[in-house]
């Protein structure tokens, strides 16, 4: 009989007492996926589209082959059946097979603005190449931007990679069948469908990824993956290793040597980070007094709130609810949590 907390490579079941934990629908649900505008490419001879950096954006594509240049690296060749997300705002060029993009004269450049074309169409005579392609953001990006930190420039599924990549052409179908309809609820169902394109691509890379961390990793081990579920569903609890290692099934000593592998920091300094993210969503969205944020995440006082807040951000709490998003950025150098 293997070890309680022994690890076989296989995800440990949960015990017969533990709901079923859902890590990845906890953080996009945090980060609030949000699907944007659906669009098509149209790629003729020659084709040269630049995308600067205004939204995250998904690619199927449909017909022929493109080429993808992101920032200074080689091209990639994508095929009919791939699917390519594009997770943060990012410069890069679709463009012709064969051809360096750098060369051509011509190009269709695509503003920081974002994309306001139904069609994107370049290149001459005909289509040799076509994509059916959506925007989206996280709308809570600042909030968790570790978390999000962790998702690469790209994703790519290849065409025989997964069955996943089936899946998403046929769910992305759907996306051009309520953009032609426009019938009552449209904008709202084709929001969906980009927020489940979006997630079914990132659970099929997660699983095709090894050795990444933070809640990626996370994802590969189902006792971990409980015992930050029962963080994010309750921060306020004076969480200990002792308790996080009990939701996980295993000891604390071990409990806390997988946590370290599979996240990337110990247990205690996640659940300091999620609260101070969780408090920082709070901070600009309720009307809430900051003492009673404080006290919601589980801190005793405002003033070791304020400290901590601080510390995590380069701002306090007040000066936080009225900056704007994108000025709050967790600084790299955290304040090590002592695992008690």
């Amino acid at each position: 009989m293997e070890p309680h907390d022994s690890n076989n490579g296989v995800f440990a079941p949960a015990s017969d007492n533990q709901a079923p934990t859902d890590l990845l629908s906890d953080v996009l649900r945090f980060v609030q996926l949000r699907g944007e505008r659906v669009f098509t490419t149209e790629c003729a001879d020659g084709f040269n589209i630049v995308f600067q950096p205004s939204s995250a954006c998904i690619h199927v594509i449909q017909e022929g082959e493109i080429d993808i240049y992101i920032e200074d690296d080689p091209p990639l060749r994508l095929s009919r059946g791939d699917v390519f997300v594009l997770p943060h705002p990012i410069r890069y060029v679709l463009a012709c097979p064969g051809k360096s993009w750098q060369q051509t004269r011509h190009q269709l450049e695509i503003d920081g603005t974002g994309i306001k074309l139904d069609v994107l169409r370049d290149g001459t005579g005909e289509v040799v190449a076509r994509t059916l392609s959506a925007t989206f953001q996280f709308e809570n990006s600042s909030g968790l931007q570790p978390a999000l930190s962790l998702l690469p420039n790209y994703i790519h599924i290849e065409r025989d990679s997964d069955q996943s990549a089936v899946l998403i052409r046929d769910v992305a179908q759907f996306l051009v069948y309520e953009k032609k309809a426009q019938e009552p609820g449209a904008a709202l169902m084709i929001s969906r469908v980009i927020d489940i394109l979006i997630i079914r691509s990132i659970r099929t890379w997660s699983k095709l990824q090894g050795g990444k961390q933070g809640w990626i990793g996370a994802l590969a081990d189902a006792r971990v993956s409980r015992a930050l579920s029962a963080v994010h569903r309750n921060p306020s609890r004076p969480w200990s290793v002792g308790d996080l290692a009990s939701i996980a099934g295993m000891s604390r000593s071990r409990f806390a040597e997988v946590f370290l592998a599979a996240v990337g920091e110990p247990p205690l300094r996640y659940v300091h980070g999620w609260r101070l993210a969780v408090a920082s969503d709070l901070l600009r969205k309720s009307n809430l007094r900051i003492g009673d944020i404080a006290r919601h995440v589980g801190y005793d006082s405002e003033a070791a709130f304020s400290r901590a807040f601080k510390t995590q951000y380069g701002m306090s709490p007040r000066h936080a609810r009225s900056a704007p998003p994108t000025r709050l950025i967790e600084r790299n150098s955290q304040g090590e949590q002592s695992d008690r």
